[in-house]
């Protein structure tokens, strides 16, 4: 049965996925943090910001790493990808001063997101 599909069936059998998409997606859902506290279950899927996301601002220089790390904290986000383009230096006391900010701010269960 190596019939070829043609173009409309394709197009008609794709759409038709996208909208079942959504529905099959709660079925398969992993819980949110407050249902896995009390299920037990851990989340096996964090969400994460990537720097270039913040492509626009990065450019025009209103976005540092730093502030992009913060920015991260307010989303909620569980990592951040560092793009490092826009890193204002490769120097290990810079990197680090990252991580320390990253970890600093961390998203761990009970514990203040913004910290002093």
């Amino acid at each position: 049965m190596n019939t070829p599909m043609l173009r409309r069936q394709f197009l008609v059998t794709a759409g038709g996925a996208a909208i079942a998409a959504p529905a099959a997606a709660n079925v398969f859902a992993t819980p949110n943090a407050a249902e896995a506290d009390q299920t037990g279950n851990q989340a096996r899927l964090f969400a994460g910001c990537c720097a270039y996301s913040y492509l626009k601002y990065f450019n025009a220089g209103s976005m540092t790493m730093e502030s992009f790390i913060q920015k991260a904290v307010e989303l909620g986000v569980r990592g951040v990808d560092i793009t490092t383009y826009w890193l204002k230096s490769t120097e290990p006391e810079y990197l680090t001063s990252l991580r320390h900010l990253a970890f600093k701010n961390g998203n761990v269960p009970g514990r203040r997101r913004n910290p002093r």
